[in-house]
């Protein structure tokens, strides 16, 4: 149950910086810019911890 609970709440923060989140803006030296949403780097650390969680909760355990 807590397992599931933890996954919840990393997709629940996703969430949540895809709301409200704020942009990763990275400055180059000829004074070019671009500019990527910050839930991109969320989402992809959410994705590591989900794997991690489930991999380590939900496998079958040998006898």
């Amino acid at each position: 149950m807590w397992a599931t609970v933890a996954i919840a709440a990393m997709w629940l923060a996703v969430l949540f910086v895809g709301i409200y989140g704020g942009n990763a803006t990275f400055h180059s030296v000829d004074s070019s810019y671009s500019t990527i949403p910050s839930v991109i780097f969320v989402s992809l650390f959410a994705a590591l911890g989900t794997a991690s969680v489930a991999k380590r909760v939900f496998t079958r355990k040998p006898e």
